[in-house]
């Protein structure tokens, strides 16, 4: 049943039943307020409080925001009943940051029991913590019912979400919750299992059309600021391969240098823009595919050569295998190509120099597999699925000083989707990466769906 609470300290007060609660927030004012009374109530409760922010501006805010609520905050932090820590400590990685969760859990039980509190109260924000919330919420809800039980003592774990960087599957994961918190038309809601399932549909419907016609700007606005931008970058790419060519008369070396400097940087922010055109069709759905009959063998020959030049400049070997069995295959040859070309420059940008790229394709179960391995810096398996959404590096410490705008392996799952094909990926950090996709020989000219 939905209840409507006022925003007071007792909003928690009727359906704290579980050591584990949930709730959405749209901004940090919301966030900041929603915490004021769950640390006011604990507080009150005569419980020990530890409030993680994200900054020190937050900070300020939240002990102003508990004083406006009543809160002797000075006092509370003198007696050590409120602490404040950043959340900057807590490690991103879901592994280490269960264990963190744990320890912290541990430290604040023992504390609230030797220093004669009522229980130990805490918050996680799960801001930007990966596609699934499952493991954070298992890892609370299963610590503090352990030291509950062992400390006959009452442990909270609020965790709290930004709305607006949800996706889909992680609202749906939040629906199997059997409770969490939201603020609609100015009021707390606190909703149960099918409550909360019809204000997320809701929400999510809403979400859908503010996300539609966003969508619609967006694409319009890149289109028409990618056509302006091509024009002179066209121009740019052009005069300098004239002036390397000593069209207008020899260079010296260091002219020759700069001049290469700048024909790169422009086909690197052409190939963005591009990205970006395609990018703005495949949401508008506007990307159809053109099959034609291809000589794989020869497609992925044609795609070493045009990285060729990248390669040798870090010293890697760029190695094909391709069976010879493998007949011609249909398919769309421009997209095949740029999904080639995503996979093996990014396999070269992530190797270091003397390393090695490996590219195979070969007949398997009636479909065609190709495979391309590095001896790179490879990533962890949490960022497996992460990595083929938009504009989102997959581990921002593996790829720091790479580079990348973050579009080309959500470009390459895209075209691989609609030709009824799969990608997956191993990588093991430190020893490399494997990218795996498969695509029908076979193709008819329509649209399937396919996925990872």
């Amino acid at each position: 049943m939905e209840k409507i609470i006022d925003n007071s300290p007792e909003l928690f007060s009727n359906v704290l039943k579980s050591p584990q609660i949930s709730a959405l927030y749209n901004d940090i004012e919301e966030l900041t307020e929603l915490l004021a009374i769950y640390f006011k109530q604990g507080i009150e409760k005569g419980e020990y409080c530890v409030w993680f922010f994200p900054d020190e501006l937050a900070a300020e805010r939240a002990k102003d925001e508990l004083k406006k609520s009543g809160v002797d905050v000075e006092h509370c932090i003198l007696s050590s009943q409120l602490e404040f820590q950043s959340s900057e400590k807590l490690p991103k990685n879901i592994t280490l940051l269960k264990s963190a969760i744990k320890e912290l859990a541990e430290k604040g039980s023992e504390k609230a029991f030797s220093g004669g509190f009522a229980g130990f109260r805490t918050n996680f924000d799960l801001k930007n913590s990966g596609i699934s919330i499952k493991p954070y919420l298992e890892t609370c809800k299963k610590t503090s019912e352990m030291l509950s039980f062992e400390n006959s003592k009452n442990l909270t774990f609020l965790c709290t979400l930004p709305l607006d960087e949800l996706s889909g599957s992680t609202l749906l994961e939040l629906m199997e919750e059997k409770s969490f918190f939201i603020k609609r038309k100015g009021k707390w809601k606190y909703l149960g299992q099918l409550e909360g399932q019809m204000e997320l549909e809701n929400v999510l419907l809403k979400a859908k059309r503010d996300a539609e016609a966003a969508n619609r700007v967006k694409n319009g606005l890149i289109m028409n600021i990618s056509h302006e931008i091509r024009t002179p970058l066209n121009s740019v790419i052009g005069f300098s391969d004239l002036l390397l060519e000593g069209a207008f008369g020899s260079l010296n070396t260091r002219q020759s240098k700069y001049v290469n400097n700048i024909l790169l940087s422009g086909k690197n922010l052409l190939e963005i823009i591009d990205n970006l055109l395609d990018i703005s069709r495949l949401e508008a759905g506007e990307i159809t595919l053109n099959y034609e009959e291809i000589d794989i063998a020869n497609l992925i020959k044609e795609v070493r050569m045009s990285l060729l030049s990248p390669a040798s400049n870090k010293k890697i070997v760029v190695e094909l295998k391709v069976d010879t069995s493998i007949e011609n295959i249909r398919a769309d040859r421009t997209k095949l190509r740029q999904i080639l070309y995503n996979l093996i420059s990014n396999a070269i940008k992530f190797t270091p120099e003397k390393g090695k790229v490996t590219v195979s394709a070969s007949k398997k179960e009636g479909r065609l597999e190709i495979k391309v391995l590095d001896t790179g810096t490879g990533l962890l398996k949490e960022y497996y699925e992460k990595m083929f959404l938009p504009f989102i590096q997959a581990d921002p410490s593996a790829v720091l000083g790479y580079g990348g705008a973050g579009l080309g392996l959500f470009i390459v799952k895209s075209f691989i989707d609609l030709h009824g094909g799969k990608i997956h990926v191993d990588s093991k950090v430190g020893k490399g990466s494997t990218f795996t996709f498969t695509l029908p020989i076979d193709s008819k000219e329509s649209s399937p769906s396919g996925g990872v």
